[in-house]
């Protein structure tokens, strides 16, 4: 026990990984004792808080190893369709956007999957005029990786201009008349460049309204995993945090190519207090190894990990390709976290290989329910989708993400998901791959602090105090009863930035 008097005491509660015990003490933003509330009393002052926790449970706080927080931050204040079943729930759900848009102005929407609507195809150009005809129209796919642009927008950008030529890479998507179908895939930079530019007062107003969500959700850290990420971007990050926007602990991706601004983005980091963490590569089929391989020694050089989008076989593919040669070429890597992001196939024969060059695989439990119905249509592929339990028994590292925006930023549904295995519509998938509440709970907990080098992740005398309390104990719940949890407050070194019920300005996440 410390010596010194505490500046927080959760007491009359559960903590988690300490049978019998009731109380946590925290000072200087560190877990300074945890037992019985009688041994704590000798660290209660005058200017001790007191949470009386009335058997409620301490957690470690959660940690999301991979999101997109400019994007998911868009999401949240903008005209969200994710809910939508049929093309006629999508119209509607624009027109009802498009009500409380001025006309003219662009109207931007996310969280469209064509896959998990009820007619399996994506709008035509027609029913996106019909449903918004007085505005430009950005309608986002759920994955961030393709638009649907409506004739407004399509105008507005001049695709259809005579002197058009698409950029490299994009695919514009065309009707059985050659026409283009508003359906526009790899071109969401492009894009975005071109679109009214957002308010510093806008980014500001969205950082902040994202940052509640997380804490409601009880995320206390999250790793930004943007591709585009330059030091442009790593320096929005700094200013954001700076000015009190977020209140969640960030480690920040760099995208690979911006390797050369790697120095300036470490050091805008730094300078607001967050880290940055790891290169992030996009391999597929047609990436050279032995060039990304080149890349991944400069981002070694610069003592980052490296972080490899990989959903698809031909993607995990490439990137072990790539490690495997880096490892060639320098043996010695020292600390280097070799992340395979998402892991969202991965067959038994690269489960040897990920083993040999000590991957980690950051993986989206949470897929399996938001987006699980689509996988049901391809069978053969399901027994290796968002592998867990196979791939811990045979010693591979692994840690839990949302990716949000693509699936909510709710680490208790993904951690529901990866003990039960059951889409939205009720069906089990590779139920062999479930896991136990525990480890469900740990892949957001231990594992990813781990992965993330933060001294979090447990509760226990020196760690930092990123805790949440929560009405129940989820190690003795089911997997339906985990997805319905509510966080009743969440702390971030040890200072409470959300409570149940009480505003964001008095919780602390504006001052945190």
């Amino acid at each position: 026990m410390a010596l010194g008097k505490a500046d927080l005491v959760l007491h009359g509660g559960v903590i988690l990984g300490h049978p019998g015990c009731d109380s946590v003490a925290i000072a200087g933003g560190r877990i300074t004792a945890v037992g019985g509330f009688n041994e704590l009393k000798p660290l209660v002052g005058p200017r001790t808080h007191m949470v009386r926790l009335v058997g409620r449970a301490v957690a470690p706080g959660l940690i999301d190893s991979h999101l997109h927080f400019q994007e998911a931050a868009s999401a949240a204040v903008g005209l969200q369709v994710s809910r939508a079943h049929t093309i006629a729930d999508l119209q509607t759900d624009l027109r009802t956007g498009a009500a409380r848009t001025a006309p003219g102005n662009w109207l931007k929407a996310f969280g469209c999957d064509e896959a998990l609507l009820k007619e399996r195809r994506s709008p035509t150009r027609k029913e996106l005029d019909d449903a918004v005809p007085k505005h430009p129209l950005r309608l986002r796919h759920q994955t961030l990786h393709a638009s649907w642009l409506n004739s407004r927008a399509i105008r507005a950008l001049g695709l259809e201009a005579p002197d058009f030529k698409p950029p490299d890479g994009v695919q514009l998507v065309r009707d059985s008349a050659g026409n283009l179908s508003g359906l526009v895939v790899g071109m969401e930079e492009w894009i975005t460049r071109r679109l009214p530019p957002v308010t510093a007062a806008d980014l500001e107003a969205r950082a902040r309204v994202f940052s509640r969500e997380l804490a409601a959700a009880g995320t206390t850290a999250f790793t930004d995993a943007t591709a585009r990420n330059g030091l442009d971007e790593i320096r929005l990050f700094a200013r954001l945090r700076s000015e009190h926007s977020f209140c969640q602990r960030a480690f920040l991706m760099l995208g690979a190519a911006h390797l050369d601004e790697v120095t300036e983005a470490r050091a805008a980091a730094e300078s607001a207090g967050m880290t940055l963490t790891a290169v992030k590569f996009i391999p597929d089929a047609s990436t050279d190894p032995a060039m990304t391989a080149q890349q991944v020694v400069r981002a070694i050089a610069a003592g980052l990990d490296c972080a490899f989008h990989a959903t698809e076989i031909e993607e995990l593919e490439a990137a072990l390709s790539a490690v495997e040669l880096a490892q060639l070429k320098m043996p010695d890597c020292g600390t280097t976290r070799w992340r395979i992001e998402h892991g969202g196939l991965i067959p038994p024969d690269y489960v040897a290989r990920l083993r040999a060059v000590g991957a980690w695989v950051v993986t989206n439990p949470g897929f399996v329910h938001f987006r699980g119905d689509k996988y049901r249509a391809e069978p053969g592929l399901v027994p290796y989708l968002y592998r867990v339990r196979s791939l811990k028994a045979a010693g591979i590292e692994i840690a839990g993400a949302t990716d949000a925006p693509v699936t909510p930023a709710r680490p208790l549904a993904a951690i529901a998901a990866a003990v039960s295995r059951t889409t939205a519509s009720g069906e089990r998938l590779a139920p062999d791959e479930t896991v136990s509440p525990d480890e469900a709970l740990a892949l957001f907990t231990r594992s990813a602090a781990k992965l993330a080098r933060l001294e979090a992740g447990e509760i226990a005398i020196g760690r930092l105090a990123d805790l949440i309390v929560l009405p129940h104990n989820p190690c003795d719940m089911t997997a339906a009863e985990i997805v319905n949890l509510q966080v009743d407050m969440t702390l971030i070194d040890g200072h409470i930035v959300y409570e149940r019920g009480v505003s964001a300005l008095t919780s602390g996440i504006a001052n945190a």
